[in-house]
């Protein structure tokens, strides 16, 4: 007579692939959102710069598709953060959460494809992975807008994969809009649409069948994709110089960079991109733990299975699709010609990184099942070890980001501690004096924008300080301790001797970030 299951297992049995989800989203969750007001631990200019568009245009209904403040950037992730920054305040924690946001979404996506195009269990342990790896966290949890890019990627994936199996017209028009919307997010984006062109040709060769049954539906899908991108388009037509210079700067083909060897140039930006999964990793600490591989050992070598997994079924579309949006979104950062391995540029090949590496676990442990169909010890030894080794992946996860990255002092200095805390001071300091931060321009973005509505001072560089008139009021000056600051120093105590200078040190590691003057 068998015994009866408990009620709590047999609901786990019936609802094991939605808990199994919940628990991996509140898994991305808590590494999106822990410390999100800490860390990263300051704001880095090129953050600031949208922070800056938001409060200064955006809020004064200056809506464009690129703002040019930092360079060229496309503006679709802005108004996402625009949102938070109306609701809570031009904070870094308002700037932050929308990314955050938007990461978790990416694990949601991913999920989706991956499970539509692989099954379930691939699904599951895609999601987890993503989830959970370091480089995808720190650039999900920072304002850039390349930390969308991979939640596109997967939305276009999994409303592409849906409009090829059920053919439907909705999914068509979904896929269009959400394709035409990724122009809007990042430069890198336009690379992806080598993907979709590539597999028309390959639908041409081997399923030329549903090409026919379906060309009214793709006419359909391009022209709700060309609608989207009007906008866009017009305002690159009127401007090309202003919507394009961003790339044209870092490219192999900059004689600046190449050394007059663009070849040989673009051939090491592809060793090196290839080999910054695996062995030596982006050393910019805004993007990662300087030279840590962009996964590790087990994720790695697991991805290298299932890329050999893919191209032995390469005549399957859904095969041929994940490797073309690996190989294809590693472009931007190899046409690249500095910061290599770049992390940044390199994001876009993470809705398929761990899609292969999950597709290399499902093959393993398929495998492992085949050679022991009846031995349930093997079996379950099998399933143990893999869930050991995710598990050690949540933990390398957790302290390469919360613990090792968080605790590196060079992460402090990539996220401009110093103008963080110049902000900070004035914005408390200031109330009943005339504010000037001795500054230059990229570098005071973080400063500029926590001050932005909330607090009035000048922005001054030397030669402004040594031609300002003398004043009988009370005065601050703040400025960032480095090279200039000695000269600098020197011209206030000429110009005011009885004024006080007080150094100012990180709460972190003691180092002296800047300086305040004060004149009564």
């Amino acid at each position: 007579m068998k015994s009866k299951s408990s009620p709590f297992l047999t609901f786990f049995r019936s609802h094991a692939g939605l808990l199994l989800l919940i628990a991996v989203l509140l898994i991305a969750t808590v590494f999106r959102l822990y410390h999100l007001n800490t860390l990263p631990p300051g704001l880095h200019p090129d953050e600031a710069a949208n922070g800056l568009d938001i409060v200064q245009r955006i809020f004064h209904h200056d809506w464009r598709v690129i703002y040019a403040t930092n360079g060229p950037r496309e503006a679709l992730f802005f108004y996402l953060q625009a949102l938070f920054v109306w609701a809570l305040g031009n904070s870094i924690f308002a700037l932050r959460l929308a990314p955050a946001l938007l990461s978790i979404a990416t694990v949601v996506m991913v999920y989706l494809y991956t499970k539509d195009w692989f099954g379930r269990r691939t699904g599951l342990l895609a999601a987890f992975l993503i989830a959970v790896n370091p480089w995808v966290v720190t650039i999900g949890r920072d304002g850039f807008r390349a930390g969308m890019t991979p939640l596109i990627i997967a939305a276009v994936a999994f409303l592409g994969g849906r409009a090829y199996t059920r053919q439907k017209v909705g999914y068509f028009i979904a896929a269009g809009a959400v394709f035409g919307l990724g122009f809007y997010t990042y430069t890198a984006f336009l690379m992806f649409s080598l993907v979709p062109i590539g597999g028309l040709g390959y639908l041409a060769i081997r399923n030329r069948a549903w090409l026919k049954t379906n060309w009214k539906n793709l006419l359909i899908s391009a022209a709700v994709a060309l609608v989207v991108l009007l906008p866009l388009g017009i305002t690159i037509v009127r401007n090309p110089g202003a919507s394009t210079a961003r790339a044209g700067g870092t490219s192999f083909l900059n004689k600046d960079l190449n050394g007059g060897k663009p070849v040989q140039t673009l051939f090491i930006g592809a060793g090196k991109t290839l080999m910054q999964y695996n062995f030596v990793g982006d050393q910019n600490s805004r993007h990662n733990l300087p030279g840590e591989p962009l996964v590790n050992t087990f994720v790695g070598i697991m991805l290298i299975l299932g890329l050999l997994v893919a191209f032995s079924r390469i005549g399957r579309a859904k095969y041929a699709a994940v490797i073309a949006m690996f190989f294809v979104m590693m472009f931007p950062a190899i046409l690249t010609a500095e910061g290599l391995p770049h992390a940044l540029r390199s994001i876009g090949t993470a809705a398929s990184v761990f899609t292969l590496a999950a597709i290399g676990i499902d093959y393993l442990l398929t495998r492992w099942y085949k050679t022991f169909p009846i031995n349930a010890p093997a079996r379950s030894a099998g399933a143990i070890m893999i869930a050991l080794l995710l598990f050690l992946t949540l933990v390398q996860g957790w302290r390469q980001y919360f613990v090792a990255w968080a605790q590196d002092p060079a992460t402090y200095q990539a996220y401009s501690e110093n103008m963080v805390q110049i902000g900070r001071y004035v914005l408390l300091s200031g109330k009943n004096k005339t504010n000037y931060i001795i500054a230059g321009g990229y570098e005071t973005m973080p400063a500029e924008y926590l001050l932005a509505n909330k607090q009035s001072y000048t922005l001054l560089d030397k030669n402004g300080l040594q031609s300002l008139p003398l004043q009988a009021s009370p005065q601050l000056y703040v400025f960032p301790a480095g090279d200039n600051s000695g000269g600098i120093i020197e011209v206030l105590k000429a110009k005011y001797p009885n004024g006080t200078l007080t150094p100012h040190y990180s709460s972190f590691n003691n180092a002296l970030l800047f300086y305040s003057f004060e004149v009564q």
